[in-house]
């Protein structure tokens, strides 16, 4: 008897972890353009704001159940984009390049609702890494995030469609100090984007 009521308290919590379950989404989908400050440290010189072109992104969710209404997510996708100088409305841009975008975020999706669709929103923090198609330039590493939400929807016990927005924000300055000795950030890009996966949960 006192064991049973030792015990009764872990009933609830043994119940929502029935209902909890790890879920994998191979997802594409398409990112739009990004105006890059000038002062950036991406390795072109030039008077007028550099632009990350759109382009189709695709990519891998890892999500690791915690409860019933929070999941941590581990994110990785690729976008094989362009950069590009757009200098005014009469001018036509300038092409820079190819290069390829990577993301590796990690952080915490919160869900809600009953049944087969389950609304949520997320946000992650990770790292982008630019890998310009250039001899001369480096593949660089930034601190990157990502802020989004979308629904969820199943179709079975085990499959179902993912459908999200999200934006993304990659911090493109390196750390120097200006005449009065002040660090300053300020070279961040976002980049909206609208995908849908295929969700696989066991």
């Amino acid at each position: 008897m006192l064991l049973a009521l030792l015990l009764l308290p872990l009933i609830p919590a043994a119940a929502a972890a029935q209902v909890t379950r790890f879920e994998i989404t191979p997802f594409a989908g398409y990112r739009l353009d990004g105006q890059v400050d000038n002062s950036a440290d991406i390795g072109f010189d030039f008077r007028s704001d550099v632009q990350i072109d759109e382009a189709p992104t695709f990519g891998l969710m890892l999500d690791i159940p915690l409860n019933p209404n929070w999941q941590l997510e581990l994110m990785g996708s690729r976008e094989s984009t362009s950069f590009s100088v757009d200098a005014g409305l009469l001018t036509p841009s300038q092409d820079l390049g190819d290069a390829d975008l990577d993301l590796y975020q990690a952080g915490f999706l919160f869900q809600w609702g009953e049944g087969q669709v389950s609304p949520f929103v997320v946000g992650t923090l990770g790292l982008a890494r630019i890998d310009p198609d250039f001899p001369e330039l480096d593949a660089e590493n930034y601190l990157s995030g990502t802020v989004g939400g979308g629904v969820k929807i199943f179709f079975a016990d085990n499959v179902g469609i993912r459908l999200e927005g999200r934006g993304t924000w990659i911090d493109l300055q390196t750390d120097f100090h200006d005449r009065y000795d002040r660090y300053d950030s300020d070279a961040v890009t976002w980049l909206p984007e609208g995908s849908a996966g295929i969700i696989f949960s066991w």
